[in-house]
């Protein structure tokens, strides 16, 4: 999945002069965190962040300091910033995010500010993809860790006439092994996971032969 499909398109922006209380008051009101500051050529040249703002802000005990809520967003913003492209695959931008410990995420298509992803996006997304926003069951097995072993399972659910919601492969604390978890477009499982262990597959989840997710 591209950065395209998931994007908000529709973008709340700032320009470098706006002042800071300005800045505050557009993020109420659009419910947002993050305002990316375009120049006039639409390029990003910073971003800022509610938590940016209010630590620029006065004390509400420091009446006479009130002028730094006049400040312009260019005296506080971050200009050293990320940015991902609409053509960048999703998962490309969720390590980015995860690896600088940054919850937003502004994308650019021919240098220009295109779009922007959060954090909340990015959750959105993974329910999506593992299916889990659809009526489906869960099925955890754990497989030895050489070639073939995704498609002799699928072999065995494609036998109980069990369609594929979808699948993850991750690494299994025993090394000499990996888990995959399938989602299947089905709400019992028990005849699927009677055949499974008598493959001698380690079923892991559901835990009992018989109990249906």
């Amino acid at each position: 999945m591209k950065i395209n499909d998931i994007m908000i398109k529709n973008v709340i922006s700032a320009k470098p002069e706006l002042a800071i209380k300005d800045a505050l008051q557009i993020m109420k009101e659009n419910k947002i965190r993050h305002l990316p500051v375009i120049n006039e050529e639409n390029t990003v040249i910073g971003i800022i962040s509610d938590r940016d703002l209010k630590d620029a802000s006065p004390s509400v005990f420091a009446a006479d300091q009130k002028e730094l809520l006049e400040k312009p967003v260019s005296e506080v913003m971050i200009t050293d910033v990320l940015t991902a492209f609409t053509n960048d695959f999703v998962e490309e931008a969720a390590h980015m995010m995860t690896e600088n410990q940054i919850s937003c995420l502004p994308i650019e298509q021919n240098g220009k500010l295109a779009g922007i992803i959060t954090e909340t996006d990015l959750l959105h997304t993974l329910v999506r993809l593992t299916g889990a926003d659809a009526p489906s069951s869960r099925l955890e097995l754990e497989v030895p860790n050489r070639s073939g072993m995704l498609s002799n399972v699928a072999a065995i659910i494609k036998e109980h006439n069990i369609n594929i919601q979808s699948v993850l492969v991750y690494p299994s604390n025993d090394q000499s092994k990996k888990i995959l978890v399938f989602r299947l477009r089905s709400m019992d499982l028990r005849m699927l996971i009677q055949s499974l262990r008598e493959s001698d597959y380690s079923v892991l989840w559901p835990e009992e032969l018989g109990m249906s997710t």
